[in-house]
């Protein structure tokens, strides 16, 4: 994934500005770093024990936090040490995250895990004390803003970004009805979404790694069904070209990254009317909203596979709406004016 995420800090280092990123990782390869000449990587070179590296981050670090003109999280998870940061040095903080952690926590462990409220109150802190808010969707926007109504007038909606020259419509043989791309997690559904691809008979495509993944192998033994593990960011195009339908059969999603590649390819999209994928499709325009159980997506993938000029319409449809919404050049230009506005804005700790 790290092409993907590091694509906007290029568009950033255009203008002028010198990223550093700093990461939980105890060493960095050389394939990163020289991917990145533009910025600097500072990692936890000490090799400590995780929770140790997470509280002393903020005084480890302290030569280039002190020198840098702002601080922005990636995602709410890990997202402490910035805010420690930010007010240690007295510097901006932009907060900025894909998904909700303590709604995703809640999905997995209930509304009373001990993770769930962790996460409930790192949100309170991060969104109340942040400069300047980044989210994907507008209902991120509303669930922060029903909790933290001071919060509103900082928030800005960016979805997640796609290269669009890197992730286009290929004249490319399909040689897969559907693909799967993603982790093998509860959230993800992929029992549903095998059992689906059994009762319709089709060729898919399944990219991805879990745990679980020998299990779902051995329930689902098919010929039909391929097994890949996971791809670098820059290879996906080719396998999204080279299938018919992309299917994203989750129970749930903040704003997600391949979806947006999917349709950029001008994939067939198939997805679950769950919260993070229905802000994205609009039914049978840009793509099908499905049910969770297998009936249902089995349901979708006949109606797909039976209807070449549905396919093509979606797909058509699919890559103007990446187009138009999800351009990086066009996402890094407002982001790129939320740094500016931040770093002239006087911060209070």
């Amino acid at each position: 994934m790290f092409d993907r995420e590091v694509a906007i800090y290029k568009k950033h280092a255009a203008k002028g500005i010198t990223p550093h990123f700093i990461t939980y990782d105890r060493r960095t390869s050389k394939s990163i770093t020289s991917k990145i000449l533009l910025a600097h990587i500072h990692n936890n070179r000490w090799r400590l024990p995780k929770y140790i590296y997470y509280t002393l981050l903020p005084v480890l670090h302290r030569k280039h936090l002190k020198k840098t003109s702002i601080i922005k999280t990636n995602q709410i998870s890990g997202s402490l040490p910035a805010l420690q940061a930010s007010k240690l040095y007295r510097k901006p903080l932009i907060a900025r995250c894909g998904y909700i952690l303590s709604e995703f926590m809640e999905q997995k462990y209930g509304k009373n895990a001990r993770r769930t409220k962790r996460a409930l109150a790192l949100e309170q802190k991060l969104f109340s004390q942040a400069d300047a808010i980044i989210v994907t969707t507008e209902t991120m926007k509303q669930s922060i803003t029903a909790r933290i109504p001071s919060a509103k007038h900082k928030i800005t909606i960016i979805p997640n970004y796609v290269d669009t020259e890197l992730f286009k419509p290929e004249p490319t043989e399909k040689e897969f009805d559907l693909i799967f791309i993603g982790r093998f997690s509860e959230q993800k559904n992929l029992e549903a979404l095998l059992t689906a691809i059994n009762k319709v008979n089709c060729t898919a495509l399944i990219i991805g790694n879990g745990s679980n993944k020998k299990t779902l192998q051995q329930q689902h033994p098919s010929p039909n069904i391929h097994w890949k593990n996971n791809v670098s960011n820059s290879d996906l195009p080719r396998w999204l070209n080279s299938s018919k339908i992309f299917i994203l059969p989750s129970h749930y999603e903040g704003h997600p990254k391949v979806l947006v590649e999917a349709m950029a390819c001008g994939c067939a999209i198939i997805g679950t009317d769950v919260p993070g994928i229905r802000e994205v499709i609009t039914g049978n325009i840009n793509g099908i909203l499905s049910k969770e159980d297998p009936e249902s997506l089995s349901y979708a993938i006949i109606k797909l596979l039976d209807n070449q000029n549905l396919r093509q319409k979606l797909s058509q449809n699919a890559r103007a709406f990446a187009l138009q919404h999800y351009s990086v050049d066009s996402l890094a230009d407002i982001e790129y004016n939320i740094i500016k506005k931040a770093v002239k804005k006087p911060h209070v700790s």
